[in-house]
């Protein structure tokens, strides 16, 4: 249905890639940053929710399966790094390096 739609008008397509893509860029920060609610949904969300997740990130032009593998990657660091230091890492700390991590996924277009 969305390629349909992208193809229809080359002018939108643009425009619904760029909406698609701060869909997938809110939900990153609602996992974060997000209250504990909210943080899980997108969690479940970025990881285990197949079907929405791949009409998403088709519908932002963005390869599903690199996003996801570059998004578990980040998380198995981040975990690292706060078990590694557990005394060091406040959340607050741990959320600025995971979306520090994030910044290059969502710039990248060439990757996905």
């Amino acid at each position: 249905m969305f390629e349909n739609a992208v193809l229809h008008n080359a002018d939108q397509a643009t425009a619904e890639e760029r909406l698609w893509r701060t869909v997938i860029a809110r939900t990153l920060e609602e996992w974060v940053r997000g209250p504990l609610r909210y943080s899980r949904l997108a969690e479940q969300f970025l990881f285990d929710d197949n079907q929405d997740f791949q009409a998403v990130c088709s519908s932002a032009g963005m390869n599903p399966s690199n996003l996801r593998k570059r998004l578990q990657s980040i998380r198995a660091r981040g975990i690292q790094k706060e078990n590694s230091h557990p005394q060091a890492a406040s959340p607050a700390t741990s959320h600025h390096r995971i979306l520090k991590s994030l910044s290059p996924v969502l710039l990248r277009n060439a990757d996905f």
